[in-house]
This record gives structure tokens, C-alpha cells and sequence, in this order.
């Protein structure tokens, strides 16, 4: 055999292998990162709202539009390697006629828990709830079980975990008036049962207008809700209140975040990892120079920084549109909507435990490419990793919208892991509508959307 064609054969052999072994590994890597649809059913499919499962993967559950005429509830499991595992387009979670909209949903080990806005009495807005095992079995009465059927709107729900297999659900109810409705409470066993008064009991009533809820755990057997409160035209503050799972007052009273004068709302709150919580708010100043600040509250109630809040951004134009999330250090990072200049970028901000800023005042750039980026959401992937996506209608500067979705991941000291101005989620064609994006251990996270590229809206998925 000839010693010069042995080897020529051999390299030849060699570089094929290596190119399919390349060819593989692309193949691989295009697959991990590809769209994954979780319904394309007709028309629309729009706001998903997900959790992890607890096995790598994630719940990802929706407002339908499939019939054509209503809203309904519909979920979908995703597991680790992107396959869904429930009936193609989702299984129905309540399909009762008429509307079902603005669901949340929670994850105890082996069920999920969803409640919704449901107008199926036709007169008025009500709260149901559901439960789907991680086999897509629903657990509770078809249609979902009532929380608060009460005669007037109930709206704006929220819910928690109580630790014991059920949940806490909080909802702004207009029984007392439709111009200053209140904040009702109720808890649900891991049956669906509610174990508290029927059409649940009010948080602390007054004459102000009390909106937008938020619920958290001090985990230490309560929890806490923290709200929008409006006093007439130019009075809005943000509320916070400390509760017993058992429905009775840890605190004499609820407590003002902050006394500034002036419009203050869109609380955003995070735990502060020793039993109290750490909020984030946007100060209104006349719509034009919106600003940012942040209150630590301890679990007796009293605040831990100025009295007025840390002002986290006070840039010219407006800051809007905050994510929060825990540093592991007892700080957290906040990233938003900053408009200070032509067109909006994104900012982000680190704050430490005792209310210092870590990074430049006002904030640093995350992205400032051209054209507008909005909506971004960050999550803690690993110890010293964030990631968040966003909206982006870069280079955009015309009449009409192109929107896509991108992402970065940055560490403890801002710096961005990948390209200065992010990654390319999806480009599809399309209307993109607001990313979701949790964390599913191990360093690994999931992205979700709903987008118009096939029909009225879809629901897709990225995993990282």
C-alpha cells in the first residue's frame, strides 16, 4: 500500500469526521436554542404565565382565544429537553363560557395553582381557582373552584404559596364602593377548599382606593401585602401590611412606605433574605420626570433606610417599567425603562443591603441601542449571574413597529457577559408581546412569549 495515499485517505477521512462531528454539535446547539412552540392553536393565545416544574423543566399556563368568542385558561408542561408533555395546543384548565382573564399561578412539589378574573355571571367579575398536577390531570371541580363570587367586580388578583400545599389570594373587590374598592383576602387548602370567611375578608379597610396587590412570604409564617393606595388626585402612596397565615394582624396597622408628598405606585417587591422585604417604586413627577426609589422593611414594620426611600434614579425623563430581583446579598439589582435620552433604553441599578448604591448614581447602561427597548425582566440564574430579557425595537425610528426579543447576562459588578447591547431571542415577524422569564436551577432559565407570527397570537419558548 502506498504510505502518501494511506495518509491522504486518512486526512481526508479525518476531516470528514471532525466536519460532521461540527455539524452535530451546530445541529445540537441550534436545537437547544430554538423556538419551541407551546400552542399555536387558531387565533389567540396571549400573557402566558410560567413556573419551573421542579424537574428542569417549566408550566406555562395562558389566556385562549381559540373558540373565537371567549377567554379561557389553558396550560402546557415543557420538560428539560424542550417536548411537551400535555396534549398538543395545551389542556384546558376552565372553558366555562365567557371570559377568564389575567391569571397567576404558583408551584407547590407536585401541582400547580392558577386563579383568574372570570366573568361567567355575565353582572360581574369574579376569582376561581384551579390545580394541575405535573401528570396534566386537573385536580379540583371542572371549571375551577370559586373564590370570591361576591355580586360586585372583584379584579386584580395575586396569590402565594402557604407553604402547606394551598395558597393565599389577595384581589381589589368593589363591594363597598366602584370608586375606592378595598383588598379582600382568602386562603385555599391543597383541595381547593377556602378556609376562611366565604368571599374572603378585607385587608384593612379605609376610604382611599387600594390597588394593584402584591403578596410575599416573611417565611416565618406570614406573609406580607404590599399595595397601591390613592387619596384623591395627587395623593398616592405605597402600603405594605404583615398578616398571620391564619388571616390575623402581625402589625397594629398597615405602614406608609414613604411620606413624600406627591404620586407615588407600581411597587415592586423582593424578599431582603431576613424575614423582611425590600421595595421599589416610581415616583410620579407630572408624567415627564418620573423617578425611582427603595424602602427595606424589617418584619416589625420599621424602615431600615431614609425615611423618604433611597432614590435609586432621579435622571431626567422618565423610569418606568422596574424588574427586581435579590443580588444573594442581601441587595438586590433593579433594571428598567430609562428615558433620558431620544429614544428609551434600558438602566440598571445595584443597591446593597444597608440602601447604598453600588454602581454609578442614576444607573448604568444595559443597552442602548438604537430605537426604543422596553419591558425587561431579570431573573438570578446561578451566584453571580442575572439574566434579563426585554423588548427591543432597535433601529426602529419609523411609524411602524419591529419588535423582537433579546437578552443579556451580566454579574455582581454590572458587566455584561455577552454582547454590549444583548443576544437575539427572536426576530420573528410579528407583534412580540412582554417576555416571561424564570429560573429552572442549575444556571439554566426559560424564556416565553406570545407573538403574532402565524396567526392572531402563539406562545413560544426558549431554554437557556
Amino acid at each position: 500500500m502506498d504510505p502518501q495515499n494511506t495518509f491522504h485517505r486518512l486526512s481526508q477521512l479525518l476531516s470528514v469526521g471532525t466536519l460532521l462531528l461540527i455539524t452535530g454539535f451546530c445541529t445540537l446547539c441550534k436545537s437547544s436554542l430554538a423556538e419551541i412552540p407551546v400552542s399555536t392553536a387558531q387565533d389567540g393565545q396571549f400573557l402566558p404565565w410560567v413556573v419551573d416544574d421542579g424537574e428542569g423543566g417549566v408550566i406555562v399556563m395562558w389566556e385562549d382565544y381559540r373558540t373565537g368568542k371567549d377567554w379561557d385558561v389553558y396550560a402546557q408542561r415543557v420538560d428539560s429537553s424542550g417536548t411537551t408533555r400535555w396534549e398538543e395546543n395545551g389542556i384546558a384548565i376552565c372553558k366555562v363560557g365567557r371570559n377568564q382573564r389575567r391569571l397567576r399561578m404558583i408551584r407547590h412539589e407536585q401541582h400547580a395553582i392558577v386563579v383568574w378574573n372570570d366573568r361567567r355571571a355575565r353582572s360581574n367579575w369574579d376569582i376561581y381557582a384551579q390545580a394541575v398536577n405535573l401528570e396534566g390531570n386537573v385536580l379540583w371541580q371542572t371549571d375551577g373552584m370559586p373564590i370570591c363570587i361576591n355580586s360586585a367586580d372583584q379584579s386584580t388578583q395575586a396569590i402565594l404559596s402557604d407553604g402547606e400545599g394551598g395558597a393565599i389570594c389577595v384581589w381589589e373587590d368593589e363591594r363597598r364602593s366602584s370608586e375606592f374598592q378595598d383588598l379582600y383576602i382568602q386562603r385555599i387548602n391543597a383541595k381547593g377548599e377556602t378556609m376562611w370567611e366565604p368571599n374572603g375578608i378585607p385587608v384593612f379597610p379605609s376610604e382611599s382606593l387600594q390597588s394593584d396587590p402584591i403578596l410575599l412570604a416573611d417565611r416565618m409564617g406570614g406573609f406580607y401585602i404590599v399595595w397601591w393606595d390613592v387619596i384623591g388626585y395627587d395623593a398616592w402612596h405605597i402600603m405594605a401590611y404583615r398578616l398571620s397565615l391564619d388571616a390575623e394582624p402581625l402589625w397594629d396597622a398597615p405602614r406608609l412606605i414613604s411620606p413624600a408628598e406627591g404620586m407615588q405606585g407600581e411597587p415592586r417587591v423582593i424578599a431582603d433574605g431576613e424575614g423582611g422585604f425590600i421595595v421599589l417604586w416610581q415616583m410620579y413627577e407630572n408624567f415627564i420626570n418620573d423617578q425611582l426609589y427603595a424602602q427595606r422593611v424589617a418584619p416589625d414594620g420599621s424602615k431600615l433606610w431614609e425615611d423618604t426611600g433611597v432614590p435609586i434614579c432621579t435622571a431626567p425623563g422618565i423610569q418606568k417599567h422596574a424588574s427586581v430581583v435579590g443580588d444573594g446579598q442581601g441587595g438586590f439589582i433593579v433594571v428598567w425603562r430609562d428615558e433620558r435620552d431620544i429614544y428609551s433604553d434600558l438602566y440598571m441599578q445595584r443597591i446593597r443591603a444597608d440602601g447604598t448604591l453600588v454602581w454609578k448614581k442614576d444607573g448604568i447602561p444595559l443597552c442602548t441601542a438604537g430605537g426604543h427597548q422596553d419591558r425587561p425582566s431579570i431573573v438570578r440564574t446561578a451566584e453571580n449571574r442575572f439574566s434579563i430579557v426585554w423588548l427591543d425595537y432597535r433601529e426602529d425610528f419609523g411609524e411602524e413597529s419591529t419588535d423582537a426579543i433579546y437578552y443579556q447576562q451580566i454579574d455582581l459588578e454590572g458587566e455584561p457577559l455577552w454582547d454590549r447591547n444583548g443576544v437575539v431571542i427572536s426576530t420573528s415577524m410579528g407583534k412580540h408581546y412582554p417576555p416571561f422569564v424564570v429560573s429552572i436551577g442549575n444556571g439554566k432559565w426559560v424564556v416565553v412569549w406570545s407573538n403574532m407570527q402565524e396567526d392572531k397570537g402563539d406562545i413560544y419558548l426558549k431554554q437557556f
